[in-house]
């Protein structure tokens, strides 16, 4: 072997060694873990609420009535009350939306937006509402909240906040799209009276019923809300619920065919899924997780191994009210309940009337059937709804029968007076003629 020989046989085994050496070098650095590396847990979040969507039976919570930030999860309850008010003919799913320029001045900012409405009246009711269901559209809820409200942004988030109380969950609305006034503020939807960090402050159990709502007024939202992309117009609505199909967290046995996704830095992470377990619909949030879709993954799963359903039949029942028969059929009449061993028994049915007064109307939950479980906690409920009205007719008799015995009294009380200023008349014209 010749010297020139040996020098690059030499030369190419050191740049071996200093290659591998790097390489070792980067390996280390971008494979191997920190020392201050945290792994994430199978499940994070700081609260968390699970519930079914019929009975409101709740299989899991953590921390779950603390109010907190719930960012775009908040336009469940916007949504909610559009579909209310196109229920009773206030507003029509065909109807053109009137846009104002901050709201259109909004929808361009790609760090609000991602539904783009270049002039009013360009989107209907139904398309507004798939842009803030799919792609959260922030200008298109508050663009709904604004026509429900009678065009007045306050006025539906005082309508939010009365609906909330209605139900009595743990909810306080200053936006009806979960964008806090930090935000709100550069496009004059502050509501006035409020702070100027002031947002949406909501418990996971708050918004899961709320989300109970939405599937009780509105069941085949799920139509809409489980698909990965929409188009709406010429725009593409794109879903940023990874647990859907064709996602990067989709799992064909978790069955989960929505809800709606949200994020602002103070509310963090936060998911609300509808899925199906057993052949029935359930409803899982979690609220600030830095692992949302892994850990509702995981939460899922956790349910789907530990729960089990037990069928109940239900009965229509007769209620006393205002000493009347008032009989009220289950809304669902099969139903069931969830149990996590076999030693869990249902228990006795109780029927409940939460109903204070007649009249009642035909259809209207007037109480509710309780069942429970032994060794358990679990509770599930379903409304009872009036058969017939009762109550309306009666209440106007009886409301007039005081009435009509007082004028009597009246009457009588007047002629008893006449007839005996008669007689004391009679009586001191004998005396006179006497004399």
């Amino acid at each position: 072997m010749n010297k020139a020989t040996s020098s690059s046989h030499q030369y190419f085994l050191k740049w071996v060694l200093v290659a591998s050496f790097s390489l070792a070098i980067l390996f280390a650095i971008f494979l191997a873990p920190s020392a201050g590396a945290k792994k994430l847990p199978a499940f994070q979040a700081k609260e968390a609420y699970v519930m079914d969507a019929k009975t409101g039976q709740v299989l899991y919570q953590k921390n779950a009535d603390t109010k907190r930030p719930i960012a775009s999860l908040s336009k469940l309850m916007t949504l909610y009350l559009t579909k209310k008010a196109i229920d009773h003919h206030k507003i029509k799913w065909n109807q053109k939306v009137p846009v104002d320029d901050e709201l259109i001045k909004m929808s361009k900012d790609p760090t609000l937006g991602g539904f783009k409405i270049k002039r009013s009246g360009e989107f209907t009711v139904r398309q507004l509402y798939q842009a803030a269901l799919i792609a959260s559209s922030n200008s298109a809820a508050i663009a709904l909240g604004k026509l429900v409200g009678g065009g007045n942004n306050t006025q539906f988030i005082n309508m939010m906040n009365r609906q909330a109380e209605k139900w009595g969950i743990e909810a306080t609305f200053v936006s009806s799209s979960g964008l806090d006034n930090t935000d709100l503020s550069k496009y004059h939807y502050q509501v006035p009276h409020t702070t100027s960090k002031a947002q949406n402050m909501v418990s996971a159990s708050a918004i899961s019923k709320v989300a109970a709502k939405v599937l009780g007024i509105f069941p085949t939202i799920t139509q809409w809300s489980n698909q990965s992309t929409m188009k709406v117009g010429k725009q593409w609505l794109v879903n940023s619920n990874n647990l859907l199909k064709n996602k990067v967290y989709y799992r064909k046995s978790n069955h989960v065919d929505g809800l709606k996704t949200g994020y602002t830095i103070n509310a963090g992470l936060c998911l609300t899924v509808t899925f199906w377990h057993n052949g029935r619909h359930l409803i899982a949030t979690i609220i600030d997780s830095d692992s949302v879709f892994t850990s509702m993954d995981r939460l899922i799963q956790q349910i789907d191994k530990n729960y089990n359903k037990v069928n109940v039949s239900l009965n229509t029942h007769r209620f006393r009210l205002d000493d009347q028969s008032v009989t009220a059929t289950p809304e669902e009449p099969k139903t069931a309940i969830w149990r996590q061993n076999s030693a869990q028994k249902p228990q006795a049915v109780k029927y409940v009337l939460t109903k204070k007064a007649t009249p009642v109307t035909k259809g209207q939950p007037i109480g509710y059937a309780e069942i429970k479980l032994t060794n358990s906690r679990g509770m599930a409920k379903v409304p009872m709804l009036a058969t017939k009205d009762v109550g309306a007719k009666q209440q106007s008799k009886q409301k007039k029968s005081p009435q009509h015995k007082s004028l009597l009294a009246s009457i009588g009380s007047v002629l008893l007076g006449f007839f005996d200023g008669i007689y004391h008349l009679m009586v001191n014209f004998a005396k006179f003629m006497a004399r």
